[in-house]
């Protein structure tokens, strides 16, 4: 129930909660009515604008399915039993004709809402949207047909309102009002109108005022996810403009042709890597300082480009197009990465794009402005932005090829067990993928990129479930595979990253997080290490270190995936905001083992916990049996152990957390 205390003038002696479950206090104290019927007839009272209503048409209303002697009688028990409960009120009067309340009586939730959205007093809303419940009069269907025909449409009615009333008073206190008091409200909208493409919109601009650009990401994808599931429609054009918008731009900003690429022969030759043609950025309106902003941009793209490990970069300049078709003949896809520059009054913006070179299909596009009086940070924004989208805009449109891919060379087979790791939809799809990456390491020792791969997945609780409880021989695999690897490629930032995880699951913190920061000082404009580093020092105990990096990989990559948003679920769980990671965990739809693990240990401290749990709890018992090797069944302290040993958490505090969250979600599960 609201509480009804938060301020404002409440008025007489009666205060009602019409939202959520009906309630009545009397001069503050509440005041438990037994039937139903005499709830929602006070109910019913408090909700229309004159306060009163006749006899007889609360009679036909409440006891539609009766005659009209029985409803009578009914309504005259009804009144008795709210007399008996306020015997000495003056807010309720009763005559021959009428029932209805005092003037100024009662005083309502939704007269709270209303009164602080008026008054643009944001804590107060706050508080307000937080206390109140998600339906109007939840607890009062199925009392009679002509009831229930009332209270379906006047849910719909008051719904509307309420969320209108809500949003107007959102929007007008946007960049005024305190963020975490807007967030409180926008969740609250959430709740009360969980389709509301405007509440999604108002909530990412506020995410991105507050420079949250995962909370942006979580925002859209879950209005998205729910749109299809409920109504099988994408969300509307100004939405998708929006966010579109918000997340090309860096927060602080402010309130995007073709080669030729040879046909495929049946028998495809060996290939190259994905092949990125870099052009001369070109100006519109040529000048020399604007022809010497297009070199800068164009050098530093290349530069930062060809430093991932996945893709060859080749500069573009026509002087030699033999020699560019030689090169891209053998590449497995080739992309054009080119821009314009150009000069509108007194304002300089560039347009980026990167697309296929063989159809010309815009796979990503953005326009930058650029200010002039502070160019080298102009040039670092863009040119991360245009390097961080690169890889993962190439490596969604592999994966819409995988077909081409299946059976092949060393760089076809490995874009096809890439595919089934990052984007299968099953474990043995995962299991296929990773043993393809097996053959091409036995096949090519010194192949990189296989290592390092499968260094990650023995990292990760995908070989829990392929192993069981003990996941020691894949631990050691993993280590194995990032030291063999350095006698390939010692000066690889991919493999100080590998390592950094091998040594965290060791629990050797020290060189844990000396691999990552040496990482991170390499793998600036790489969104997908960015994640990892950020989630490794999040182990390690530097949130504050932890969250840009994170933020950052969320800005960088325009197709964040889900671990991004598990990842960062796990960050805001340490940092004492359990309510804002449920929100990152239920969008990222990840249900591995260590995931289910924290979000059941998160989920301890949430409200209302036990409809929340139920579900994931089941889910958890059931891959853990599934991974419990020992031929005695599990006990609970069996799972705070695996907890203990799984998820290698620095701070003895963030430790705790976990181990006493999960101990308590799953104790139901699990014999003591």
């Amino acid at each position: 129930m609201v509480l009804l205390d938060g301020g404002g003038d409440q008025g007489g002696e009666l205060c009602v909660s019409l939202l959520g479950d009906f309630q009545l206090l009397h001069c503050g104290k509440p005041v438990r009515l037994r039937g139903r019927k005499a709830r929602a007839l006070l109910a019913f009272l408090a909700s229309l604008p004159s306060r009163a209503v006749a006899r007889e048409r609360a009679a036909d209303l409440l006891w539609s399915d009766r005659g009209t002697e029985q409803a009578r009688n009914s309504l005259r028990q009804t009144i008795a039993e709210i007399r008996a409960a306020l015997p000495d009120s003056s807010a309720i009067f009763m005559d021959r004709d009428t029932i209805g309340f005092a003037d100024g009586e009662p005083f309502t939730d939704m007269h709270a809402i209303a009164d602080a959205a008026t008054c643009r007093d944001a804590p107060r809303l706050a508080q307000a949207v937080e206390q109140a419940g998600d339906t109007f009069l939840a607890d009062l269907s199925g009392l009679s047909p002509a009831f229930d025909e009332w209270l379906l449409a006047e849910r719909v009615r008051q719904g509307e309102r309420l969320v209108e009333t809500i949003l107007d008073a959102c929007g007008a206190m946007m960049g005024t009002a305190r963020p975490s008091d807007i967030q409180t409200i926008l969740r609250g909208l959430d709740r009360l109108d969980p389709w509301n493409e405007a509440v999604a919109r108002l909530g990412m601009e506020a995410d991105f005022a507050s420079g949250d650009m995962a909370a942006l990401h979580r925002r859209y994808r879950r209005l998205e996810e729910v749109l299809k599931r409920e109504f099988g429609i994408r969300p509307a054009e100004e939405t998708m403009v929006l966010f579109d918008r918000l997340s090309r731009t860096q927060p602080g900003e402010g309130s995007a042709r073709a080669g030729h690429r040879p046909a495929a022969s049946a028998k495809p030759a060996p290939a190259s890597p994905p092949t990125v043609l870099v052009t001369a950025v070109e100006t519109v309106t040529p000048s020399q300082e604007m022809n010497e902003i297009a070199a800068i941009i164009t050098d530093d793209i290349r530069t930062a480009l060809a430093k991932h490990h996945e893709l060859r970069v080749l500069s573009l300049d026509g002087s030699d197009l033999e020699r560019v078709e030689r090169f891209c003949a053998g590449a497995v896809s080739t992309y054009l990465l080119s821009g314009r520059l150009r000069q509108l009054g007194g304002e300089t913006r560039i347009n980026l794009l990167i697309g296929r070179a063989d159809t010309g299909v815009v796979l990503w596009s953005q326009q930058f402005p650029i200010d002039q009086g502070d160019l080298t940070t102009a040039v670092d924004k863009l040119v991360a932005r245009a390097v961080g989208a690169a890889f993962p805009a190439i490596d969604r449109d592999l994966a819409a090829q995988a077909s081409e891919f299946e059976d092949g060379d060393t760089v076809r087979s490995y874009i096809a067990a890439r595919r089934l790791i990052a984007h299968g939809r099953t474990l043995d799809d995962v299991r296929r993928g990773v043993a393809k990456l097996e053959a091409l390491v036995e096949a090519d020792p010194r192949h990189l990129s296989s290592r390092l791969l499968l260094a990650r997945m023995y990292n990760t609780d995908f070989w829990q479930r392929m192993a069981g409880h003990d996941v020691a021989a894949f631990r050691a695999r993993a280590t194995e595979l990032a030291n063999q690897a350095m006698a390939i490629e010692p000066a690889s930032h991919q493999l100080q990253l590998r390592l950094a995880w091998c040594n965290l699951r060791d629990r050797n913190w020290l060189r844990a997080e000396h691999g990552f920061r040496t990482a991170l000082e390499q793998l600036d404009y790489d969104a997908d290490s960015l994640n990892e580093i950020g989630f490794g020092l999040c182990h390690l105990g530097h949130l504050d270190d932890a969250a840009p990096i994170m933020q950052r990989a969320f800005m960088l990559n325009p197709f964040s995936p889900s671990d991004y948003h598990a990842d960062y679920a796990t960050l805001l769980m340490m940092r004492g905001d359990p309510l804002a990671a449920e929100e990152h965990f239920e969008v990222s739809g990840e249900h591995g083992l260590q995931y289910l693990a924290l979000r059941l240990a998160n989920g301890a401290d949430l409200p209302a916990k036990a409809d929340r749990l139920a579900a994931l709890c089941d889910q958890f018992r059931t891959h853990f049996l599934a991974a419990w090797q020992p031929e005695r069944a599990p006990q609970l302290n069996d799972v705070v152990e695996w907890a203990r040993q799984t998820l290698p958490f620095r701070q003895e505090a963030h430790a705790a957390r976990i181990e006493q969250g999960l101990k308590a979600a799953v104790a139901s599960a699990f014999p003591a």
